[in-house]
């Protein structure tokens, strides 16, 4: 941390323990809220929205399914499914562990202790209260009271089992924000539908609704932690502050706010669109956070400057880069599932994302991504004018050329059927990096819109210590290590210490080939003297050649290492130096060749070491196939892998440093003793 960071926590601190002597004084006034202002639906928009449900079975019984099973208090999340929390839903238990956290004043917790206070995430998702949306979806097309009273019911309680400033669920200031997103939707739905609610009630609210806002606006991520959390609170402050007005109270928060993501968006977002953590789950997390302030405030009359949306409209672009034709996006960075807006029936994120952004953007090529209809999140957000908006819109099939992505460090590799996404980039934002992989050089490459070569994931952020270091470490990743170690240094769930730094040393990319040559430091920031560089040489429509060099400056013995992850569907055959990875009826051949003896050994849910093992979704994980490919040497060392696609490629010799590929009645020589191409 540097010295200001240090005197910003100091005051932090002086401030909480002021906090703790006056909070019990403070949580005794009352406040309310004047009306509602505008929000993204009102109930003409309900009115039409009704017939999307009414004239679409499926969509109708999977909302009131989860509806009806909400009022039964059963809870579907991460590994629970259907889970029942009981006639009193406990605000501070571990569902899945049966811990629960202390009501002490919040900063007392230690809520990162799982002996003592079980699995946070099972306690915060819960509290995020994103099963209101489908009670409040269920409520406004059946009109039926016992949606709204079950909406009611659970603030209430929760009001009541978490007190101003005591709890777990006072922590976080991003769960306070989420959770107000959510009580905003609900009590908005009830507002426009005429559902009176009690006069002592409405106040009770009200006066929560105000602490919880107070207490982001002074609550707010800085520094090393300002990252996905300060957007998502500072949007928070926004979209309630405008929905419910405290009068000049409101407007601080919001302009508060608004300035914070005004800020944010120029800093926390490259120029090419992508989100700075490196981690493609937070990038759609805060596109969304970002579009729901812009949308409600330019509902109530304020303009968001053109150039922000303009910047905003940058990250679907960059998504519909890094995806490949059945929007398959690799599980590049930190994933906790978490989302802004959770609507009842589940939906392709990233197709959902081209929707919206379709209309929004009057762009053809998000369209031809985003499916055939408007989607729920879309009819919500913006009304039912979207329809005519949406069916307005000319389908224009999207950019599926190479592409180097400059500022946020990807090459993405493309021709008629293969898509690659190579990671040439930064560990992730600010000094801690909280939610980055140290994955410098990997690669992911899908062959007919299957995945082959895949990120693993991520699997589990506060517990499972060995397995949240395995999954964000360089041993889960399709790239190169020297003596088992990490490129960066984990110092902790949410920290790395040294850090990588890529270093793209020569790039080209046209109709005919793309050639990649890049490298890192961060072993020899480690003191270990070996410099990995990769190559990448993509003949398109014919082969792939990747090349990691070992430049070796000690003359030291070390151990070399290259982890392929292999898509969990995929079925994989090893006969000595060639693999044969397949995927339904397509295949991929990958062949190694090495300076030195080499060893090829696929895995597959081992736990010693730790590899073959895939997360698709947070705290879930399932075995898959990893193959791996060992040598050692006290020089310079290359491990050569050649990527064949359906029987592309006929013979290959690799015979003192010189590559021989024979394709398509063509022979490609290749002299390996220098790059590829100079």
């Amino acid at each position: 941390m540097s010295f200001a960071e240090i005197i910003h926590r100091f005051n932090c601190r002086i401030k909480t323990h002021f906090e703790k002597l006056i909070y019990k004084q403070y949580s005794k006034k009352s406040f309310l809220f004047n009306k509602l202002n505008k929000f993204y639906f009102d109930i003409n928009d309900v009115e039409k929205i009704k017939n999307y449900y009414l004239s679409n079975d499926s969509l109708k019984k999977n909302l009131f399914e989860q509806a009806n099973s909400i009022l039964e208090h059963k809870f579907s999340f991460f590994t629970l499914q259907n889970e029942y929390f009981g006639e009193n839903i406990n605000w501070h238990k571990d569902y899945l562990s049966g811990k629960q956290c202390d009501s002490a004043f919040y900063s007392d917790i230690k809520y990162k202790d799982f002996e003592k206070n079980g699995d946070i995430k099972y306690i915060w998702e819960i509290n995020r209260f994103q099963h209101f949306f489908a009670l409040s979806q269920a409520y406004l097309i059946s009109d039926e009271d016992k949606y709204a009273k079950e909406i009611i019911n659970e603030i209430d309680d929760w009001i009541d089992n978490n007190p101003y400033l005591t709890g777990v669920n006072w922590t976080s200031s991003l769960e306070l924000a989420l959770r107000l997103i959510s009580w905003g939707w609900a009590l908005y739905s009830l507002y426009i539908s005429g559902w009176n609610i009690d006069n002592e009630i409405k106040e009770k609210i009200s006066t929560s609704i105000y602490q919880q806002l107070d207490y982001i606006s002074n609550h707010l991520s800085a520094y090393s932690s300002a990252n996905n959390h300060l957007i998502g609170e500072a949007a928070g402050l926004v979209i309630a502050a405008t929905l419910f007005d405290f009068e000049e109270k409101s407007l601080k928060w919001q302009k508060k706010g608004f300035k914070i993501l005004q800020k944010e968006l120029d800093r926390q977002i490259f120029d090419d669109g992508l989100n700075k953590e490196q981690a493609l789950a937070y990038h759609c997390f805060t596109f969304d956070f970002f579009l729901l302030s812009f949308l409600v405030l330019e509902k109530n009359g304020r303009e968001i400057p053109s150039e922000m949306w303009t910047k905003l409209e940058k990250m679907p672009e960059v998504l519909m880069y890094l995806a490949d034709g059945n929007l398959n996006l690799p599980n590049i960075g930190d994933s906790d599932d978490g989302f802004v807006v959770k609507f009842s029936n589940d939906q392709i994120p990233l197709k959902s994302i081209f929707n919206i952004a379709s209309i929004i953007f009057n762009r053809g090529d998000f369209k031809y991504l985003s499916g055939n209809a408007v989607d729920e999140k879309a009819l919500w957000l913006l009304g039912t004018d979207s329809v005519e908006k949406y069916t307005g819109i000319e389908p224009l099939v999207p950019f599926k050329k190479s592409i180097y992505l400059k500022d946020s460090g990807y090459a993405v590799l493309n021709d008629e059927n293969i898509h690659g996404v190579l990671d040439i980039g930064s560990l992730g934002y600010l000094s801690i990096v909280a939610h980055g992989h140290s994955d410098a050089l990997s690669i992911c490459l899908n062959y007919k819109n299957k995945e082959f070569l895949i990120d693993p994931g991520t699997y589990a952020y506060h517990t499972k210590e060995k397995w949240r270091n395995y999954f964000k470490g360089t041993s889960a990743h399709n790239t190169a290590m020297v003596d088992n170690l990490n490129q960066s240094v984990i110092g902790g769930n949410f920290m790395w210490l040294e850090k990588a730094d890529t270093k793209v040393e020569l790039i080209g990319i046209n109709d005919e080939y793309d050639y990649i040559r890049a490298s890192h430091n961060g072993y020899i920031k480690q003191k270990v003297k070996v410099r990995p560089q990769r190559e990448v040489l993509f003949l398109k429509n014919k082969f792939m050649i990747i090349i990691d060099r070992f430049l070796n400056y000690d003359n030291q013995e070390h151990n070399y290492s290259l982890n392929w992850h292999i898509n969990e569907n995929c079925k994989v055959e090893s006969d000595v130096s060639n693999v044969k990875i397949e995927n339904d009826i397509d295949y991929i051949n990958l062949q190694t060749f090495c300076d030195e003896d080499f060893k090829i050994n696929i895995l597959k849910g081992s736990e010693e070491p730790i590899l073959g093992w895939v997360s698709k979704s947070f705290d879930n994980k399932l075995p898959t196939n990893t193959i791996q490919i060992n040598s050692s040497s006290n020089k310079n060392l290359k491990l050569i892998t050649l990527l064949s696609f359906n029987n592309s490629v006929d013979r290959v010799d690799y015979i003192n440093n010189k590559l021989e590929v024979s394709a398509f009645k063509e022979v490609y020589a290749y002299d390996l003793s220098d790059y590829l191409i100079i």
